[in-house]
């Protein structure tokens, strides 16, 4: 099932993670994206800020739902990450996909 987000509802979203996203949760966060877009906000904003560990799966699924917000005109931040939750997303090319630098939380 593709992450395809509805027509504009809402002004902005607001999807907070916590802990280990790890593979394992994988189809959980993907439940928590899918209900941000079916809110169908001008910006979604994902908050890592309580985030210990971004695991492959987990970047995946950030780097879909960014590829999707592009595709439907909805602004993509993600906030409070750490800077190895950064290192990580960059790596995988998402600040290409993103509406506002991808920083390190201070």
């Amino acid at each position: 099932m593709p992450l395809t987000p509805p027509p504009r509802q809402r002004a902005r979203t607001v999807v907070r993670l916590c802990g280990e996203l790890t593979s394992s949760r994988a189809p959980h966060i993907r439940r928590r994206l899918l209900r941000a877009f079916a809110r169908a906000p001008s910006v979604m904003e994902v908050d890592l800020g309580k985030v210990t560990y971004l695991a492959p799966a987990a970047s995946a699924l950030l780097l879909a739902a960014a590829a999707a917000a592009r595709r439907s005109g909805t602004r993509f931040v993600i906030t409070r990450a750490s800077a190895r939750s950064v290192r990580v997303l960059r790596e995988l090319g998402m600040q290409r996909l993103m509406d506002e630098p991808l920083v390190p939380d201070r």
